[in-house]
């Protein structure tokens, strides 16, 4: 198989302190050709466009590339960074996340093993890793078609035929508030497309903050998926029955349509009463240890005043010299003993020791 040329495309805005992980990691990629244009989309915190321009002398600019413009939001800048390319593969990667140094290289593998049907291959993706506030690992689903319908199987980032983008029209750059990516996928699988799975983890996705954007769209999930539905109407109408029956039997399936009054299922009602009261415990767990913690330090540090009074005392001449008559005293016999270590209890009530 020859070498894999692929160019990254990194929208950045507002993650100046990050992009320059995203594209060393781009950069590391091992059995690859790559290219990596950087769009900075009308940032306005006042240092990510001068972090932008600093890749161009961190890293070889023959290889990387800077644009700046206005905001067009997401799907618009990663437009932009593909206009120019002119590589066989595009690679959508968000200012904050990385790749594995093998992700283009087995990703494409996974495009050129597709067999006879290759053609109609439009993308790879993997697993995502979850990393920073966020662990765990997303396993993404076997391509599906029909379960791309009722939900986004994969992540934006994996590694696409620029031909098929083009074929398709990029992204839809009116769909600003989320969900650009699964809009996508689903153009893609409208005009005959399909994607590949590598199930391993090799994109690893920062969580940095409680606020995401994929958060944010998950808030406006009714919204977003209207429009998607809204865009594919033909393919959504045609496919309502299997859609509507899939929908009944992953409900199934997951003990999800028996419910009460509120309209949510019963056992999810349990699992998230179970899962507030674990949450709290921990929270409690927490706080106990903190204030274990604040305890631990009192006692160290009362232990260090004590320590130094200790050796204040101890430094004192008086208490040097009774140190040193008790101990030639405790060296003589027991009649001579006992009037000696009188007089030393008088000499030492009269220095105060």
């Amino acid at each position: 198989m020859p070498v894999p040329r692929a160019t990254v495309v990194i929208p950045c805005f507002n993650h100046g302190r990050f992009v320059g992980e995203a594209v060393a990691s781009a950069l590391a990629q091992t059995d690859a050709d790559i290219r990596v244009t950087v769009v900075n989309d009308g940032s306005t915190d006042g240092t990510t466009p001068r972090a932008c321009d600093a890749l161009l002398e961190t890293f070889d600019p023959e290889l990387v590339r800077v644009i700046h413009q206005d905001n067009t939001g997401l799907p618009g800048a990663r437009n932009r960074g593909a206009r120019d390319a002119d590589t066989d593969y595009l690679v959508f990667l968000d200012a904050d996340d990385t790749i594995a140094p093998d992700f283009v290289s087995k990703l494409a593998a996974a495009i050129a093993d597709a067999g006879p049907e290759s053609d109609r291959v439009s993308h790879a993706y993997c697993q995502e890793t979850l990393t920073d506030r966020a662990h765990g690992t997303w396993r993404v689903p076997e391509w599906d078609a029909e379960l791309l319908l009722i939900t986004n199987l994969h992540p934006v980032t994996c590694l696409v035929r620029r031909h098929a983008f083009e074929a398709v029209g990029g992204f839809d750059a009116t769909m600003t508030d989320g969900y650009e990516d699964w809009e996508f996928w689903v153009r893609l699988s409208d005009h005959g497309y399909r994607g590949v799975r590598v199930t391993e983890p090799l994109f690893f996705w920062r969580r940095h903050s409680q606020e995401t954007m994929i958060h944010d769209a998950v808030t406006r999930h009714d919204q977003l998926y209207a429009q998607i539905i809204d865009r594919h109407r033909e393919l959504y109408d045609a496919r309502f029955e299997a859609i509507a029956r899939r929908c009944n039997s992953m409900l199934r399936a997951f003990d999800c349509n028996w419910i009460d009054e509120t309209g949510t299922p019963i056992p999810l009602q349990y699992l998230q009463k179970k899962t507030g009261e674990a949450h709290h415990a921990e929270q409690k767990a927490a706080a106990l240890e903190l204030q274990l913690a604040a305890a631990r330090e009192r006692a160290e540090a009362s232990r260090r005043v004590c320590e130094a009074q200790r050796a204040e005392f101890e430094s004192m001449a008086g208490v040097r010299a009774h140190r040193k008559a008790r101990r030639v005293v405790d060296t003589m016999p027991g009649l001579l003993r006992r009037p000696l270590l009188a007089g030393v209890r008088g000499v030492r009530r009269l220095i105060g020791v």
